[in-house]
């Protein structure tokens, strides 16, 4: 007999990741690969669909529905993506669902990759048993995903380009003083790197390969304030009391259970990063009880988007089969 599995597709802006699942939400084979910005994005997914027959044929199964989490914003009623400020610029009005609804002939849902994200937590991380909680990925970007009652809140906006300096660096999207542009991983790298261009002597530049200055990462700057560098543990700093910032005005406005924080710079940093949060969210935020709000790292860890798109497929399969 063969086996009904559903799709999931984790479209970033440093890789792409393809799993496939059986109805009930077991994982049975997954893949990953590097988003390439000189790659089209009709030979990107061509790739990707291409993997998931792959893994479904050696499963001896057939895909029934696909969930894709993607970096937005996203148009959700035509299912194009918009204008990605952390995607290659080919991705820029790319007709993603329709794209994969053709190819594929199968039902398919679309969400943000945040959005996404927050649904995997909830489901299966460290969202599990919460009714109201924000999800925030701090990676190449920042990207903000909110359940309240149980629901994802689907048209939520791009939470993180909330302004937490204002009159501060450019953004992607154009604003001055994002969250994304001041906290993701490229902004702390950014940061780090001006600093050293004004002369400050580093540690972070006996870490990178040749102490080339662009060569800098926030993971470089995470080494080394670990490390007590003065340099990288002022914009370590900064970078906790901005996101509190930001953090503090979701918090604020939501009063959520839990604030859940994933992304490659969180999975790096763990507690190094989430104390000094914790710390500057209890001297900022006093409308609500901060004792009240936990601020846990992501339980699913990478994997809270691919698990999220495939709950979409699930859910997506599911209504496909209700309305026949």
């Amino acid at each position: 007999m063969v086996q009904d599995l559903l799709a999931g597709i984790d479209i970033g802006g440093t890789k792409l990741a393809v799993a496939i699942a059986s109805t009930d939400g077991k994982v049975l084979g997954r893949t990953s690969f590097p988003t390439d910005p000189d790659r089209s994005p009709h030979e990107s997914m061509n790739h990707a669909l291409e993997t998931l027959s792959g893994l479904a044929e050696k499963q001896q199964g057939k895909l029934r529905s696909v969930g894709i989490g993607c970096a937005g914003p996203l148009d959700f009623e035509r299912g194009p993506v918009l204008s990605p400020p952390n995607m290659p610029l080919s991705w820029r009005q790319f007709p993603l669902r329709p794209f994969v609804e053709n190819a594929l002939d199968l039902p398919v849902a679309i969400e943000n990759d945040a959005n996404a994200a927050a649904l995997g937590e909830h489901l299966y991380g460290a969202g599990r048993g919460y009714s109201d909680l924000v999800y925030l990925t701090i990676s190449t970007g920042i990207g903000v995903g909110i359940i309240a009652g149980d629901r994802l809140v689907h048209r939520a906006g791009e939470g993180g380009h909330v302004t937490v300096q204002p009159g501060g660096a450019l953004c992607g999207c154009g604003a001055r003083g994002c969250m994304e542009t001041l906290c993701s991983g490229t902004g702390i790298a950014r940061r780090a790197q001006d600093e050293l261009r004004r002369g400050r002597n580093s540690k972070m530049l006996e870490i990178v390969s040749g102490s080339d200055v662009k060569q800098v990462t926030a993971k470089t700057v995470e080494e080394a304030a670990r490390a007590g560098d003065e340099v990288a543990m002022k914009v370590w700093r900064e970078t906790t009391d901005l996101l509190a910032i930001g953090i503090g005005s979701i918090v604020a406005l939501l009063s959520p259970q839990v604030v859940i924080l994933g992304g490659g710079v969180t999975a790096g940093a763990g507690e190094f990063l989430l104390q000094p949060l914790r710390d500057a969210l209890q001297e900022r935020v006093h409308i609500i009880s901060m004792q009240e709000v936990s601020v846990v790292q992501a339980g699913l860890g990478s994997d809270s988007v691919i698990h999220g798109a495939l709950v979409l497929a699930a859910r997506e399969l599911q209504l496909d089969r209700t309305s026949r």
